[in-house]
């Protein structure tokens, strides 16, 4: 099941990659892989929000459809 990785901020610094491709099935799997391809992000993941088809998901254990996008964004700073 392939789905679209979006990184941003920090995330992207740390991949290299602004966007990426996936193959699994749930928000922890995912998030094991994206660690696995782009070891430096695991420093970054357990501080990121995401959205799953624009809409906010935290719960790892959520599936994630085929063809689906995952944006990864890290905490923004600012005023």
């Amino acid at each position: 099941m392939a789905v679209t990785v979006r990184l941003f901020a920090a995330a992207r610094s740390a991949a290299g990659v602004s966007e990426t491709n996936v193959e699994a099935s749930s928000l922890g799997d995912i998030l094991q892989q994206l660690e696995a391809d782009f070891p430096k992000l695991a420093e970054v993941l357990p501080k990121c929000s995401y959205l799953v088809n624009e809409t906010a998901c935290n719960d790892k254990a959520a599936l994630v459809s085929d063809g689906s996008t995952l944006d990864v964004l890290p905490p923004f700073a600012g005023g």
